[in-house]
């Protein structure tokens, strides 16, 4: 067994500790928490990329402040469908829908005045923030308008300014940027030391995965990359995690190299391509010298001579098609630098058989 606690390799997990965002969470409480304690109502937008720690940074929140509730915008038609369920979580059931919003903050308002103050977050808030501007000039402008002390924090991928005006007044914007693969490998490790049995996951699947995930900034990617690869060596019946069970998760989460792709190959260029996949199963990388030996190994096996130009040419194009990935490492010595290439999103032993199936055809 690999995976021995399930629930920190899951993507709505909140740790104890949140990495990296400690300068949001001191944000939040001073624009919008430490206010709402003493009778100010602020709105504050969340905005940034998928996988940045926006949700994840509230709901840590929640844990020291009961004042917090918590709704999606995707389960709502539209801001006053979302306030009127929040009136009946909180103990007040709507008998009807079409309440005017002066009926809503009046009722929200009698619900404050008994439990206190009310910092609604609204995740998921693009689709309300371009198609719903009555609903939220009356959620923000709610405490000069209707008296309401209600504090609202609103998240959003996209910079919601675009689609706003002056008309909503003064709301303090909030972006979290990319995690650096540093800071991704930083918070999978955590994850791995909660998941995993000891030993079975090692740094350098961990730096992989972090190397994979930085190209997005986002840790929810790189959670669910572990994961998966995780119960991949488990079904494999392994007793570690190993680089093609990375692969293998990738192409299960953002497959990119299809048969189209494959197909955009001549023999020749597929041919270089397997030779690529036969170096790849036991390392990360493998080095442009390498690659010529097995290409021209691979080469008298199918009856095909290959100059290094050509042999160079191809892999610049296998690199523009997204099929393989590069990077340049420093050798530490006058020799400059190597370029070292892999292959990230598919299992290298399934591309090796699709290859081998498409050359015999050709």
């Amino acid at each position: 067994m690999i995976v021995a606690n399930p629930a920190p390799l899951d993507t709505s997990y909140v740790p104890e500790k949140l990495f990296f965002r400690d300068d949001k969470i001191a944000a939040i409480r001073s624009a919008v928490l430490a206010p709402a304690g003493n009778g100010i109502s602020n709105n504050i937008i969340i905005h940034g990329d998928s996988g940045t720690g926006k949700t994840s940074t509230v709901k840590f929140l929640m844990r020291e402040n009961k004042s917090i509730i918590y709704e999606n915008a995707l389960s709502f038609r539209n801001v006053k469908n979302l306030l009127e369920h929040v009136i009946s979580r909180l103990g007040k059931p709507v008998s009807y829908h079409g309440l005017s919003y002066s009926e809503i903050f009046s009722m929200l308002n009698s619900i404050i005045s008994f439990r206190g103050d009310i910092v609604l977050v609204i995740d998921e808030a693009t689709g309300f923030l371009k198609g719903d501007t009555a609903g939220l000039y009356n959620l923000f402008r709610a405490s000069e308008i209707y008296g309401a002390g209600l504090s609202t924090i609103l998240i959003s991928i996209e910079s919601p300014f675009m689609y706003m005006e002056r008309k909503y007044g003064t709301i303090v914007e909030l972006k979290f940027n990319k995690y650096s693969s540093d800071e991704i490998q930083r918070i999978i490790t955590d994850r791995a030391s909660m998941a995993l049995e000891p030993g079975t996951c090692t740094d350098s699947i961990l730096g992989y995965i972090s190397e994979i995930s930085g190209k997005f900034g986002s840790a929810r990617f790189a959670i669910e990359l572990l994961q998966k690869a995780a119960y991949m060596a488990e079904y494999r019946l392994s007793k570690t995690i190993e680089n093609d069970d990375v692969r293998s998760a990738v192409s299960l989460i953002n497959p990119y190299i299809t048969e189209s792709k494959l197909s955009l190959l001549d023999r020749r260029e597929l041919v270089i391509l397997l030779a690529i996949c036969i170096l790849l199963p036991d390392t990360l990388y493998v080095d442009v010298p390498s690659i010529e030996k097995e290409v021209q190994l691979q080469g008298e096996e199918y009856g095909i001579q290959y100059k290094k130009t050509e042999i160079y040419r191809v892999i610049r194009k296998l690199e523009s098609l997204d099929i393989i990935s590069s990077s340049l490492k420093s050798s530490g010595n006058r020799s400059g630098v190597s370029k070292l290439v892999s292959i990230n999103d598919v299992p290298v032993s399934i591309l090796s058989i699709k290859i081998r199936d498409l050359i015999s055809r050709l």
